[in-house]
């Protein structure tokens, strides 16, 4: 009799961790297809928000704005006493244009298998 109860016992807590399981891998489906559906929106609005950017559109939304392009005319250059330029003017780079060309690597990804023998034997020598 004790045999059989402990058996339902166990019987029933694997059916309680099976249902928990269970219940988390449909909400772990539920959540990757809202997560897929919130990339095709953002693709989506993405895509809009370049088609209504498009240098054509901003210049036809502009001139029905009433704006139109500066002419040289139009142009008026103020002048600021005690102003002293430093030299000639340099645009900033653009963010992360720096590492354009450079290597990042730490010295330990780029040191050669000749270069670790030098290095190892160079220490035993020294000891």
């Amino acid at each position: 009799m004790l045999l059989i109860i402990t058996l339902l016992g166990i019987g029933a807590m694997y059916l309680a961790v099976s249902a928990k399981a269970a219940d988390a891998g449909r909400e772990v489906l539920t959540l990757e297809e809202r997560r897929q559906d919130l990339l095709q929106i953002n693709a989506e609005l993405t895509s809009r928000l370049a088609q209504i950017t498009t240098p054509e559109r901003m210049l036809a939304r502009a001139s029905e704005l009433g704006f139109r392009p500066a002419q040289p005319e139009d142009v008026e250059y103020i002048t600021v006493e005690g102003y002293r330029a430093e030299g000639p003017f340099t645009a900033p780079k653009p963010a992360g244009s720096d590492q354009i060309g450079s290597t990042t690597l730490s010295p330990a990804y780029t040191e050669t298998l000749g270069d670790w023998f030098a290095r190892v034997i160079g220490k035993e020598e020294s000891e």
